[in-house]
């Protein structure tokens, strides 16, 4: 398993083989479009029973607090609390009856933003994904959607507000960071669409094959 030690690195896994410094809360206690951006290359390391699994960050949303897009538009509510809350931890929420969706909470406490983890490229535990995912037509489709990373990663709504330092999530920076960036709206939303706060690395296969990809532009 990975395992934080003193310095901020992470070894002792097949994860950690490609990990590097573990993020602290003051990564994400800035402005929520500067750490998406900044999350691309990223690894997203997810401890379970069952396994680790790891994958590197391809595809981000940011959602601030005065976005009509975000939960947070209305103030705080029982859902929306944790975007609230303190910064570097999970924010979790369930949708279409399905799905839990993993976000990143961002900005300083008590100023709403968080990070909707869209897409990411599997480099451990795969075998493992494919089992959470059966329905998976080849690896490229196992985690390019939030919705599929997070089966495939097995985040739950009882990860709701966990820290990203560890033990249950963890997100480290090895030093990878993609050639280039592209800006596009946002996915399934209305209020705030003209927003090009979704990003991406155009390079990778794991970036989820939506329209928006089409009005894409570089950064």
């Amino acid at each position: 398993m990975v395992s934080a030690s003193t310095n901020g690195s992470a070894r002792g896994s097949p994860a950690a083989e490609r990990a590097g410094a573990l993020l602290p809360p003051s990564f994400y206690e800035r402005d929520t479009a500067e750490v998406a951006r900044d999350l691309l290359g990223k690894i997203l390391v997810v401890r379970a029973k069952t396994g680790e699994t790891a994958g590197r960050i391809v595809e981000v949303e940011a959602y601030s607090g005065g976005d009509p897009a975000s939960h947070s538009a209305r103030g705080e509510t029982p859902r929306s609390a944790p975007m609230f809350g303190p910064p570097g931890r999970a924010y979790v929420y369930f949708i279409y009856g399905m799905y839990e969706m993993l976000n990143f909470v961002t900005e300083s406490e008590g100023r709403a933003g968080a990070v909707l983890i869209r897409a990411v490229e599997p480099v451990a535990g795969i075998d493992l994904m494919r089992k959470r995912r059966r329905s998976a037509k080849g690896n490229h489709s196992l985690t390019n959607g939030p919705g599929r990373l997070t089966r495939a990663m097995a985040i739950r709504m009882s990860d709701n507000r966990a820290p990203l330092q560890g033990p249950r999530i963890l997100v480290l920076d090895d030093g990878a960071r993609p050639a280039s960036v592209c800006a596009s709206p946002r996915v399934g939303i209305r209020e705030g669409a003209g927003k090009m706060w979704r990003y991406f690395d155009p390079d990778s296969p794991f970036v989820s094959p939506v329209r928006q990809n089409r009005q894409a532009r570089r950064v």
